[in-house]
């Protein structure tokens, strides 16, 4: 028996040759030898120029002109609502109005004591004029005719008093009709029919508040070195730039306040710059980046900001050198100019920056460079219009 087993797999031999033979026939020659794997592609641009000025960076936020909280000046049950929740309503339009009966019935009172009050200095004036004809001939005596005097004052002052009750109790029912201080934006209502409402600034809550949208303003706080470097300029800026998320366009402010002393806490100067909103697209509260010019243009070399990479302790961008290797370049970066990146230093106009490809390669790396840099646009040249920003205020 053992025999036997060491003997069949040698009877295997041959046709294990045979299948090997067969399956070395089935493998393609040209798949024997596999040579280098191609070269990894990237597109590349010089940097362009452009005429660009230096800009201060910063964040600045959006508040109205005017912005109002609604409170009632006189208590009582709120009685109706006459506006919707985020309406747009005009100055003096009708917001709430609070039960008016116990203001009438007040106002009805002051009139009557007002006539009463009229009623008494009429006879009394006419006492009055009574006695002192009498006086004359001998009739009266002086002192009553002092008396007659004393009341006829005492009875205009009694009228005036009833004038100006009934001139307060007026005014409370006009305060019952709460209207619209200025014109602008509502906010949510803050209570409901029914509820009591407490009159007074000090105890009463607001009802309501409402913003005014046009105009806005933008305010931005600067640092001290940042404003001392504007007031080395001929003139202070009269303008900023503002960039808003979502817009298709920067729009420009004009600044109307520069603060008169730096805060004690920040060491800031606040800035503030008003626009129109004529369309109202602009709400208080919106972030802004706001640019303000701190140089004359000069020209500036520029790259697609796609191009940028970040490390924690620097910005850089990748480079081919001469020997068609990859190389990183540590750049000083300044602000945009529509899709290009300002470079303030470590660039060359004759640099080839890699500007797509650059996830597919590392520094040290042999590239091949594709044809043309399809899709790259240059940044505009020669424009002196053009602003960017080109410093990074501490505040940004």
């Amino acid at each position: 028996m053992s025999k036997q087993r060491i003997a069949a797999p040698a009877a295997l031999l041959p046709l294990a040759a045979l299948l090997s033979a067969a399956l070395t026939a089935c493998v393609p020659s040209g798949n024997a030898v596999s040579g280098p794997p191609p070269l990894p592609v990237v597109g590349v641009a010089h940097p362009t120029s452009a005429l660009v000025g230096e800009s201060l960076e910063y964040t600045g936020r959006v508040e109205p002109a005017q912005r109002v909280e609604v409170r009632s000046r006189v208590a009582g049950y709120l009685a109706a609502i006459k506006f919707r929740d985020g309406q747009v309503v005009k100055q003096g339009d009708p917001l709430f109005v609070i039960d008016q009966r116990p203001f009438l019935a007040t106002r009805d009172r002051a009139r009557a004591g007002l006539a009463q009050a009229k009623a008494r200095q009429t006879l009394a004036a006419a006492q009055l004029q009574r006695l002192t004809r009498t006086q004359e001939t001998g009739a009266s005596s002086a002192e009553e005719l002092d008396r007659a005097r004393a009341e006829a004052e005492g009875a205009q002052a009694a009228v005036m008093m009833a004038q100006a009750e009934l001139r307060n109790a007026e005014l409370e029912l006009e305060f019952s009709t709460i209207t619209a201080p200025i014109s602008g934006k509502l906010s949510d209502r803050r209570a409901d029919v029914g509820n009591y409402v407490a009159g007074g600034a000090a105890q009463g809550a607001p009802l309501t508040t409402i913003v005014s949208l046009s105009p806005v303003r933008v305010t931005v706080d600067i640092t001290e070195a940042d404003f001392q470097r504007l007031r080395r300029q001929p003139r202070l800026p009269e303008q900023v730039q503002l960039q808003f998320d979502g817009a298709a366009a920067p729009l420009r402010a004009d600044i109307d306040f520069i603060d008169n002393e730096a805060s004690s806490k920040s060491g800031t100067v606040r800035v503030r710059a008003s626009l129109p909103n004529l369309d109202h697209a602009l709400l208080p509260g919106y972030f802004a980046r706001v640019s303000i010019a701190a140089a004359e243009p000069q020209p500036r070399l520029t790259v697609p900001d796609a191009a940028i990479q970040s490390e924690p302790l620097r910005k850089l961008v990748l480079v081919v050198d001469a020997e068609g290797k990859v190389a990183p370049r540590a750049v000083q970066l300044g602000g945009l100019v529509g899709a290009q990146r300002v470079v303030l230093a470590g660039l060359s106009a004759q640099d080839q920056v890699i500007v797509s490809g650059a996830q597919r390669v590392k520094p040290g790396e042999r590239v091949q460079l594709a044809p043309a840099a399809a899709g790259v646009k240059p940044a505009p040249a020669g424009s002196a219009g053009v602003s960017a920003p080109a410093a990074r205020g501490k505040g940004a």
